[in-house]
């Protein structure tokens, strides 16, 4: 039983060596069942010195080991495949984002020329104000003038022809 235990705790033999009073090998049959069983297994799975294996021991671990890095090998492959597909899946998150980016600066960008023209539009409309109350009160007085007689109503009359001429060019009240 000594040797039992040295070759279950030093080489990991779990499945191979039976437990007794003498070691003996497992059947080649009971040897292959664990192969098939895939998925990543740990080197402790397999024996360090192999040289006191049967060969068909030595077949089986060598099964297994090939089976563990099939499996590794697709995990691998599995982790590399998703790695890239997350990799283009940030990058057209991102041009997503910077489009979005964009598209909100244009849309910024469109407000201030809108709010600009909107304040231009603003002060035009108020000056036109301006300019109809002030040819309103130019008028107002032409038809006062219009009453009066004499030299001084017609010097009148022409100054206040001369002040709607220069409203209706762009000139300012003044």
């Amino acid at each position: 039983m000594a040797h039992s235990e040295q070759g279950h705790s030093e080489q990991g033999e779990l499945s191979f060596l039976a437990s007794g009073t003498e070691s003996r090998l497992v059947s080649p049959a009971a040897t292959q069942a664990p192969v098939e069983c895939k998925g990543i297994r740990s080197t402790q799975d397999f024996p360090a010195d192999p040289s006191s294996l049967s060969r068909e021991q030595i077949e089986h671990h060598y099964l297994a080991m090939r089976n563990s890095h099939a499996s590794l090998t697709r995990s691998r492959g599995q982790l590399q495949r998703r790695s890239r597909e997350l990799t283009a899946a940030r990058e057209q998150f991102l041009e997503t984002l910077r489009r979005y980016e964009g598209r909100l600066m244009e849309l910024g960008q469109e407000r201030a020329d809108a709010l600009r023209i909107a304040q231009d539009m603003h002060r035009e409309l108020e000056a036109f104000e301006d300019k109809q109350q002030a040819l309103d009160g130019v008028l107002k007085e032409l038809d006062a003038a219009k009453e009066e007689a004499g030299y001084w109503g017609i010097f009148n009359i022409t100054r206040l022809i001369e002040r709607m001429r220069s409203l209706l060019r762009g000139g300012s009240e003044g």
